[in-house]
């Protein structure tokens, strides 16, 4: 028996013309779907050719290490901020998320600045010889105890 309605017609579902669009969708927002996936894509199409820049300027580089760690710092920041702008969608934010950033980034460049001094000032001691030190130094093997067996 057909399920009816309070004015005895019957109860019929009108599908769509498309088959793709779901019921609680519109076309608009369907679209709007598909643009972002294609934004998506070009931003980790970004990613991944910032990574092998990364890559190749490391190798470029190698023996300049001031100009390698600002390059590579460089090139993370701006990974970072592509990341946090549209996967994070910090892009569709307000004003307010700068009062949060900005001095969340000044408290970590503090942070870095004043561990240099411990980083520098690092005390070499007899645990750490240098290269050469290490080399000359000839360790005698120890003697193996012979097994008991009791």
């Amino acid at each position: 028996m057909a399920e009816t309605n309070p004015g005895d017609q019957p109860h019929t579902i009108e599908q769509p013309n498309e088959p793709y669009v779901r019921m609680d969708e519109t076309r608009e927002q369907e679209l709007e779907k598909e643009s972002h996936t294609s934004l998506y894509l070009k931003v980790w199409a970004g990613l991944a050719i910032f990574t092998a820049l990364e890559y190749v300027y490391a190798h470029i580089f190698k023996d300049a290490f001031a100009v390698l760690v600002l390059g590579l710092m460089t090139m993370a920041i701006i990974k970072a901020a592509m990341v946090g702008w549209y996967f994070m969608h910090l892009k569709f934010e307000g004003k307010w998320v700068y009062a949060m950033l900005v001095p969340a980034g000044v408290l970590a460049t503090i942070i870095v600045l004043a561990l240099y001094p411990d980083l520098a000032l690092q005390p070499v001691t007899e645990e750490n010889p240098s290269d050469e030190e290490a080399e000359s130094v000839w360790h005698e093997p120890a003697a193996v105890p012979p097994i008991v067996h009791g």
